[in-house]
């Protein structure tokens, strides 16, 4: 059984002298045991192409904006699964019998990022991953994949789903169960200006936010940690919650496919906190010596997988034995594999000597670490503040309490709302730690 670990980043963000979770993550990862690969985000520049720092700017600009280029990420993601999992079907027939277990996928990401590894996630519940040998076909199945959301609740499954039935019978793909999604502040900004008079009556705004199948509950998936912003405020980067499906219990469900048989059932994983700090703090990307929320975020994430790893595999076992089937196949880790080097330098800042190649000591994960305000503190600031002060669409609100000044009939003003939490929902220790030291001048209106 393989670790194969697909690592998505935010927009803008890159190998340099701020590495954001996702990389730093990557980069500490034991790649003699596990398998990973990192995608760079949207608007990045790859040093190939004239103008390119130019287009970096625009395409970044349009990226943060809109989403644009997210879905290429996937794609690229997808065929690198692709060509990387085995099941134990796969393995059967190329070893022979044996008592084998399934690769088991890990999707990372940030921002946007974490959207693209929830559309990843999405894409292979509906429709699976496909043989090497058919991956140059897979562009119309996804664009299939994305016209599900475009039909009305009241339509027949067959109608659809039609499309991506039509190439499963050619392309016969084969299901993959992921085994995590580890997200830092999920955004979606994925505007399409198309149906404007459908949108115009709907929603009261010419263009539509785009989404797609099962990026916000997806009972393939076994465990979602996902750590979440207090802080940010702008309007194009709302947090997108992951909403799981609960069963008759309220736990949420997962079956490892989209076919749903009882002897599958299982509880999926969920962690979703509420951190301290700005949308960068929470996805680790302000330069390193300041990164000290992000290292707190990051190691929460990987220490709650491994808990979750083990009640996981503890249900399945109790499962397997009632119904007279083996354990699972030993030996089996808990968690994903780290260089332990990198690990203490790069995650935990245990080396005071050590410096990045810019010169900055490593941060310590921090509590009370320096936060940054998205809007001072961020690429294209100046546009952040007049976005507050375009109307949008009442429908597109965050449902809540809200200040005077910002209701409206259709539209209403953004003006920095804050993000809505919710009483019961999951708020780390750090942030009501922070708000009660008075040096850091923290009391965010939103904190419950």
């Amino acid at each position: 059984m393989a670790k194969i670990i697909v690592c998505i980043d935010g927009t803008g963000n890159e190998i340099g002298d701020r590495d954001s979770n996702v990389l730093k993550l990557y980069r500490a990862l034991d790649k003699t045991t596990q398998k990973a690969r990192y995608f760079m985000g949207i608007g990045t520049y790859d040093g190939s192409q004239k103008f390119g720092r130019l287009r970096q700017a625009v395409t970044g600009f349009l990226g943060q904006t809109f989403g644009l280029g997210l879905e290429d990420d996937v794609l690229g993601a997808y065929r690198y699964l692709c060509e990387t999992y085995q099941s134990h079907e796969d393995k059967e027939e190329e070893r022979g019998s044996g008592n084998f277990a399934n690769d088991q996928i890990y999707i990372v990401g940030f921002s946007r990022g974490a959207y693209a590894a929830r559309i990843l996630a999405g894409f292979i519940h509906n429709f699976g991953l496909v043989d090497a040998n058919h991956i140059h076909l897979i562009e119309p199945v996804f664009r299939a994949y994305r016209r599900v959301t475009d039909f009305g609740k009241s339509a027949s499954d067959d109608k659809v789903f039609q499309s991506l039935r039509e190439y499963e019978r050619v392309m016969r793909p084969q299901s993959a169960p992921i085994r995590a999604l580890m997200l830092f502040d999920t955004v979606n900004s994925l505007i399409r200006f198309r149906r404007p008079l459908h949108n115009l009556r709907k929603f009261g705004s010419l263009a539509e936010i785009g989404t797609h199948a099962n990026v916000n509950s997806n009972v393939s998936v076994r465990i979602v940690t996902h750590a979440l912003s207090i802080d940010e405020r702008r309007t194009m980067f709302r947090a997108q919650h992951w909403d799981p499906e609960p069963d008759a219990d309220g736990q949420p469900v997962y079956y490892g496919n989209n076919f749903r048989h009882e002897s599958r059932r299982r509880r999926q994983y969920l962690i979703q906190r509420w951190f301290p700090g700005f949308h960068s703090d929470i996805g680790g990307s302000p330069a390193e010596n300041e990164s000290g929320i992000g290292k707190l975020t990051l190691l929460w994430s990987l220490n709650e997988l491994a808990t979750a790893e083990r009640q996981a595999d503890a249900e399945d076992n109790a499962a397997r034995k009632k119904a007279g089937k083996p354990p699972l196949p030993r030996p089996r880790s808990y968690g994903l594999k780290l260089s332990t080097r990198r690990a203490n330098k790069d995650l935990k800042g245990l080396d005071p000597d050590a410096r990045t190649p810019g010169g900055l000591p490593y941060a310590k994960p921090d509590p009370l670490a320096p936060i940054h305000n998205s809007f001072w503190h961020s690429k294209g600031a100046p546009l952040w503040h007049i976005l507050e002060i375009l109307p949008k669409s009442l429908k597109r609100r965050e449902k809540g309490e809200t200040n005077w000044f910002r209701r409206g009939l259709i539209w209403y003003l953004p003006l920095k709302e804050p993000r809505k939490i919710a009483d019961k929902s999951d708020v780390d220790d750090s942030a009501y730690q922070r708000r009660d030291t008075p040096s850091q001048n923290y009391d965010p209106p939103n904190l419950p």
